[in-house]
């Protein structure tokens, strides 16, 4: 049986996340963000950290909810393209301070139906049971691909281009 120490995250009331514990820098509260105007809505804004530009990304709007209101809490996660490259960093928005937690294989459970259909899917490297409730173990650094990227507006265009055709059949 293999244990490993992760990270829990909850970026908001529906979905719970884990990442290892490496990836886990820093949790600021209350950070101030600035638009990035054109950027996707589920990460349109940046958050100077350490002389750095980080984008914020915003796992409930990917999923289709509501933007987290301004002032949110955020966790700063490293990660890298490939071994050997530079760090690149990553802020998340999350409702409540991060959890550090230690993870077994007796805790793997099935991804759960509306995130094994969902946009999520491509991130998810596996899903355990973490008081009674799923958590899936993101792979970051394909969240903060261009591939990703590609994908979720491809997806987008196609839903807008399903709405349109409903609106112009009810007329």
């Amino acid at each position: 049986m293999s244990v490993s120490d992760a990270w829990l995250l909850e970026p908001n009331d529906l979905l719970s996340v884990a990442i290892g514990d490496h990836e886990m820098v820093e949790y600021v509260h209350g950070p101030i963000s600035f638009a990035v105007p054109g950027a996707p809505n589920y990460c349109n804004h940046v958050l100077f950290w350490k002389n750095m530009l980080v984008p914020v990304m915003d796992l409930g709007v990917l999923l289709g909810k509501p933007a987290q209101e301004t002032g949110a809490f955020m966790s700063l996660i490293a990660y890298q393209e490939q071994p050997g490259l530079a760090l690149q960093y990553l802020a998340l928005k999350v409702r409540t301070a991060p959890e550090k937690i230690r993870v077994d294989d007796a805790q793997v459970v099935e991804l759960p139906k509306e995130l094994s259909d969902g946009v999520l899917m491509p991130l998810c490297l596996s899903c355990f049971n973490h008081a009674d409730r799923p958590v899936v173990i993101l792979d970051i650094t394909r969240l903060c691909s261009a591939e990703f990227r590609d994908l979720v507006s491809t997806l987008r265009e196609s839903e807008d281009e399903q709405s349109g055709s409903v609106a112009a059949n009810a007329i």
